[in-house]
């Protein structure tokens, strides 16, 4: 089988069903089938996550678990804003490479390590077929012994995302548990690059990340199509300050090749010191604010209602009401058409009055499921229905429509 004649073949049966072609694999006997269908399967999954190696069809993918966890086209991209002209920058967890590809495309040279040999071949491929010629790939563990041959500044830059499950292959969020552990390895990667960019868990506290990190220097939280994808933590060698005066961003980007919709920066201590307003049931109109994810995954509950000028609609809901619509607002702005409350007359009428919309729960005792239930609405994109807690206590419905 030759690589011309893999390729061909894989581009010809994209979009056939993996498991009917090891099904009939006798057909082809020329073709590796195993690899093949890697392929495929791999291209067929990387068609929406990496448009750009999807394009490539003579790319090799290795075990489906490296195409799940690594990072997606548009994230990969954004840590580009990382990486200085000139950089020397080594990917200590290479994985399927999706990193170092981006890094490489802004730093002078890349080195990609990868424990994993099956892997490093797939990259040192993949990496030529993309024409990263900056790229050296080194089959090494990512361990003390490993780092202690390293000299002392080797790298600008050292990117880590260290995997996230544990020996029972569940996930695990605590730095501690991820491997490798960046807080036994940080002095020894500080000796080796004077910046280390980390990727943390989504899931992560970021108070707690903070205090496992002393030499944390910023937080960056993105997420991709409202959608919280990756928690970026840059470490400088040297930096010392508080947890709560490390800044922070929570980013909204919007498309593949990682264009910024929104960012929010603030300081935890920010936060705490802010005092946002809320507003009475009886006041509820103009528009509705809800917080992209990356801003609630922040922790920026009441900072955004004190900049833009917002009412929370109560302490413990964290969706804002304002009177006019306010440009680059990090989440989405819906105009408010109605607000009900909750009571057994408004549920017996909502259906005849709203027949279709979207239920969402928040700060209320019951699911965005069972309410949807309850109402009887059926599914639309067109209305959406806020069902939540008001400040003073009382259960309100908040029925809203997009304003674009």
């Amino acid at each position: 089988m030759t690589e011309l004649s893999l390729r061909k073949f894989i581009l010809e049966h994209g979009t056939d069903s993996p498991e009917e072609l090891m099904l009939h694999r006798d057909r082809w006997p020329d073709i590796d089938m195993a690899v093949a269908v890697r392929c495929i399967r791999g291209r067929q999954t990387a068609r929406h996550k990496l448009p750009l190696w999807y394009d490539e069809p003579g790319l090799l993918y290795p075990q489906s678990l490296s195409l799940e966890q690594c990072s997606s086209q548009a994230t990969a991209l954004y840590k580009q804003r990382f990486v200085r002209t000139g950089d020397k920058v080594a990917d200590l967890t290479g994985g399927l490479g999706v990193d170092t590809w981006s890094l490489s495309q802004v730093a002078a040279s890349a080195d990609y390590f990868e424990r994993s040999e099956e892997l490093c071949e797939c990259a040192a491929h993949n990496f030529r077929i993309l024409g990263r010629d900056n790229i050296t790939v080194r089959n090494a563990l990512t361990d003390s012994v490993m780092l202690g041959g390293i000299p002392s500044d080797s790298y600008n830059l050292i990117y880590i995302d260290p995997a996230r499950r544990g020996k029972d292959g569940g996930r695990v969020y605590s730095l501690r548990d991820c491997e490798p552990d960046i807080t036994a390895l940080r002095h020894e990667l500080l000796r080796i690059a004077p910046r280390i960019l980390l990727k943390a868990s989504p899931m992560a506290d970021i108070r707690i990340l903070l205090s496992e990190l002393p030499e944390a220097a910023e937080v960056r939280i993105v997420s991709h199509n409202n959608e919280c994808k990756e928690v970026l933590v840059l470490m400088q060698r040297g930096h010392s300050a508080s947890p709560e005066e490390i800044p922070i961003a929570a980013v909204e980007i919007l498309d593949d090749n990682a264009v910024l919709t929104a960012e929010f920066h603030f300081t935890l201590r920010e936060e705490r010191e802010a005092a946002a307003e809320t507003v009475l049931p009886q006041e509820i109109k103009g528009y509705l604010y809800e917080p992209s994810t990356a801003l609630l995954k922040s922790g920026a509950f009441k900072l955004p209602a004190v900049r833009h000028g917002l009412r929370k609609i109560s302490a413990s809901t964290h969706f804002y009401v304002g009177s006019s619509a306010i440009e680059g607002f990090p989440g989405k702005i819906r105009s408010i058409v109605d607000v009900l409350p909750f009571n057994k007359a408004a549920i017996k009428d909502f259906k005849s009055k709203y027949p279709s919309c979207s239920v969402t729960a928040r700060n209320f005792p019951m699911t965005s499921e069972a309410l949807r239930k309850r109402l009887g609405a059926t599914e639309s994109d067109s209305l959406r229905v806020l069902a939540t807690t008001a400040s003073d206590g009382s259960r309100l419905l908040i029925v809203s429509k997009p304003i674009h």
